[in-house]
């Protein structure tokens, strides 16, 4: 009966639980603020080179946003959990996919795959923080100011920049 409770508590607050139920894979986007300056740590991942964005990071069962924000630096990164100053998350929406055949189902699921559930969080790092990317996932990092990350958007698709001007407006209130 306790266990029942458990989760039925997890279903009504916790809502990246509550998504994943529902057939939403929740992600976070991670925004890194400099420490010393108006800029963020942008990344180019592995497999699209054209692209920068801010890292991001899947949010596993039973895992808070700032634990897989905490996750993401780290793997990607190389930041560790006492370099970085976690600051807050913001809740970004649903994006439904486009319909693919063979489209992965999202675990402990009651649905097929509908899309992906966004959060924002917002840390804060020094500059001179010693970084290691991961190869796998991160080609290049660099710091970009707001005028900056405004040039380099053409690169991504057209739903990574709502997703990136929806994430720096609700944390940060920079309008891109």
């Amino acid at each position: 009966m306790l266990d029942w409770i458990k989760v039925a508590g997890k279903l009504a607050y916790d809502r990246p639980t509550r998504e994943r139920l529902l057939g939403y894979r929740p992600v976070v986007i991670c925004l890194i603020q400099s420490l010393e300056r108006d800029a963020f740590l942008f990344v180019q991942p592995a497999a699209g080179r054209g692209a920068w964005m801010p890292p991001q990071e899947g949010i596993e069962p039973n895992c808070s946003i700032e634990d897989a924000t905490r996750q993401c630096l780290d793997v990607e990164l190389g930041i560790s959990r006492n370099q970085m100053h976690y600051r807050r998350s913001v809740w970004l929406g649903r994006r439904s996919i486009p319909e693919r055949e063979g489209s992965r189902d999202v675990e402990f699921s009651i649905r097929p795959m509908q899309g992906k559930a966004y959060y924002a969080s917002l840390s804060r790092v020094a500059e001179d923080t010693p970084l290691s990317c991961n190869p796998a996932e991160v080609s290049a990092h660099q710091w970009l100011t707001p005028s900056e990350i405004r040039g380099r958007l053409d690169g991504n698709s057209q739903r990574k920049v709502e997703l990136m001007r929806l994430s720096l407006a609700k944390m940060t209130g920079i309008e891109l």
